[in-house]
């Protein structure tokens, strides 16, 4: 999967990956092309379900 962030730079990971960074930057999105994946949907939810930064909380 690909996170484009607000400045347009791409980060491209697994599932947990993208996921966190979808939860954590402001603005972020994923590819357009990651709409016809079966992963964008879980990709969604998991960031949905996860706090942002979590290690700077010590979680």
């Amino acid at each position: 999967m690909t996170v484009i962030d607000r400045n347009g730079a791409q980060h491209t990971g697994c599932i947990h990956h993208t996921a966190r960074l979808l939860a954590s930057l402001e603005g972020a999105r994923l590819h357009p092309s990651a709409a016809v994946l079966p992963f964008a949907c879980e990709v969604y939810c998991r960031a949905d379900q996860l706090l942002p930064f979590p290690w700077r909380l010590g979680r």
